[in-house]
């Protein structure tokens, strides 16, 4: 075997040494100018091979001189920018690579060998028509593999032609890559090893599109489209707003047609998918297997970007699927809001965060932004549809809703203030809707059937905020959280609007010390841990209102985690009778 550097790899000299650089990493070597000559002389050997026993340093070289040599070399190793070939690789003959494809499998492969055995010995399927399957036939045989067969009808049925290429390795497990173009913009989208294995991890047996407003979409096999809904916003710079169908720049087909095959061949020969290996330079990085992989490609200006799609393994953490919700939701192109960010808005004494219009609060950064997407979301739901991070978030919120909507027709208890005021974190709220803004409120709690409580704060005569909670004091204090937000809003010139009421059914980040520190408290983290009973209490809220029902989602909304259902419209006649005091 030769040992031979990578052909990706590139240096340029620094006024003290080198500076090598690769596909994914780089290093700087000092020690004075004499190291670029010694790196010229030493990348010449590398560009055509050394054997692995003479990748040492030869006898007689001054000690500085073998010094900076051994330097350079391990380097090269530990970045991962030398390759093992056979003898004769890269040159002309029978079952072997050109001499671009070989150089490509150089750059990218831990071994380039055993990479074009498998692409080599693969068989494949092209289904498509028009310029996207004309570019990818081209592809693939330009790179020198089995002659593929050609399919019938694709599983996109765009104007500019839908692909869908499969490639089956000898005794391996079947690779899919579907892409397609919607006018000035196209996508590829690989599933994974086998696009049934995605489709299983995604609860169904399904195939993945881009539907005719821009987001991903899915089609059961042999099914009609599922229609998304209108998309939320819009806003400017989405695929909702500029992938519409349409007559596709043959440049574009061109460009998604090679990155299909490109994605393809590297899941053939064991490389890494150009997703995740985009994903691993960025700081947040993509956790393999949370999600599939798309590429979206441009006219104007012309290139690929690389996004997450949620393959429906959402993590078990509460808090971690938040995340992963918020990163699909605001994704700058597949994401149906604008990303929510703090920007200029005050952050104390409740934490304010924008998602376009929609103004969302908490008491931390992470729950104002949660607040923020969801009330951006709903906004562009049908009415009487309640969106939650999860389906207890969103029951919660739909049994809450219709509750407060129905109070006059429920028996009520009045609860005195003391009981409420005793909540430390209703005081701390008190303190600052009361004294901070100066807003001369008036707070009204109530108790109802079953160990529930309705809160409302009013100022004027006019409802500031209500909440609904399993006792006085955390109703008080969720109530009191809005009422705070709402103020410290206007006094920066914006508006709540409607948002989504903040309760004790949402996800809260929980500090991961076990047992906390000496100066914590139970309240510290309010409202961590009101969420724990959420489901005895729901069983409560169920008593005094006819149940709710899921309520149909988008294909992005669901991927991303979110749940919804209907708020109920009547009152059980027992509940208005007063027979359950």
């Amino acid at each position: 075997m030769l040992i031979r550097l990578r052909p990706v790899v590139h240096a340029t000299p620094t006024p003290t040494g080198l500076h090598v650089r690769g596909w994914t990493s780089s290093f700087t070597a000092e020690g004075g100018a004499g190291l670029w000559r010694l790196w010229e002389r030493l990348s010449v050997l590398l560009a055509d091979g050394v054997p692995a026993t003479e990748l040492t340093t030869p006898d007689g070289l001054p000690e500085p001189v073998a010094k900076a040599l051994e330097l350079i070399i391990a380097q090269l190793r530990e970045h991962d920018m030398l390759v093992e070939v056979p003898p004769g690789w890269g040159q002309p003959g029978p079952g072997l690579p050109s001499a671009r494809v070989a150089a490509w499998l150089e750059s990218a492969a831990t071994d380039p060998a055993a990479a074009w055995d498998r692409l080599s010995g693969a068989s494949y399927t092209v289904h498509g028509h028009g310029p996207l399957a004309e570019t990818a036939l081209r592809a693939l045989a330009a790179v020198g593999v089995n002659p593929p067969v050609v399919g019938g009808e694709p599983v996109s049925t765009s104007a500019g032609g839908g692909l869908e290429l499969t490639a089956v390795p000898v005794g391996g497990v079947a690779v899919t890559v579907m892409a397609g173009c919607l006018g000035e913009v196209g996508y590829a989208v690989a599933p994974g090893p086998s696009a049934e294995v995605a489709a299983e991890a995604m609860g169904v047996r399904q195939r993945l599109l881009l539907g005719a407003d821009g987001l991903l979409a899915a089609q059961a096999d042999g099914g009609p489209h599922q229609a998304s809904p209108a998309p939320v916003g819009p806003y400017e710079g989405s695929l909702a707003s500029v992938g519409m169908p349409g007559e596709s720049p043959e440049v574009l087909c061109a460009l998604v047609g090679g990155v299909a095959v490109h994605r393809l061949l590297c899941a053939v020969a064991g490389m890494p998918d150009p997703v995740e290996e985009a994903a691993a330079r960025t700081p947040e990085g993509v956790e393999v297997g949370r999600s599939l992989s798309v590429m979206v490609a441009r006219v104007e200006p012309l290139g690929v970007t690389h996004h997450r799609w949620p393959s429906g393994n959402h993590p078990a953490d509460p808090w971690e699927r938040v995340a992963d919700m918020l990163e699909v939701l605001g994704d700058p192109e597949l994401g149906m809001v604008p990303p929510p960010e703090a920007g200029e808005l005050p952050q104390v004494p409740v934490s304010l965060v924008a998602c376009g219009q929609a103004i969302g609060f908490g008491t931390t950064l992470e729950s104002a932004r949660l607040h923020a997407a969801l009330s951006a979301v709903r906004s562009a739901l049908p009415a009487g549809t309640v969106v939650g991070a999860d389906p207890l978030h969103a029951r919660g919120l739909g049994l809450r809703e219709a509750v407060h909507r129905d109070l006059a027709d429920l028996p009520r208890t009045p609860v005195d203030e003391e009981v409420w005021a005793a909540d430390p974190a209703a005081r701390r709220w008190w303190k600052a809707l009361t004294l901070r803004f100066a807003v001369p409120a008036a707070v009204e709690v109530v108790g109802l059937p079953g160990g529930v409580a309705h809160a409302r704060v009013s100022a004027a005569g006019r409802t500031l905020a209500w909440a609904v909670e399993p006792d006085a004091g955390t109703a008080a204090a969720f109530a009191l959280l809005a009422a705070t937000a709402g103020a410290q809003a206007r006094a920066a010139g914006r508006e709540l609007g409607d948002p989504v009421v903040p309760c004790g059914a949402a996800p809260v980040w929980v500090p991961p010390q076990e047992p906390p520190v000496p100066w914590e408290t139970r309240f510290w983290f309010w409202p961590a841990g009101t969420r724990d009973g959420e489901e005895r209490f729901q069983a409560a809220l169920d008593a005094l209102t006819p149940g709710t029902e899921p309520a149909p989602l988008g294909p992005l909304l669901s991927a991303a985690g979110l749940a919804a259902v209907t708020v109920p419209v009547t009152v059980p006649a027992a509940v208005r009778a007063g027979s359950l005091g």
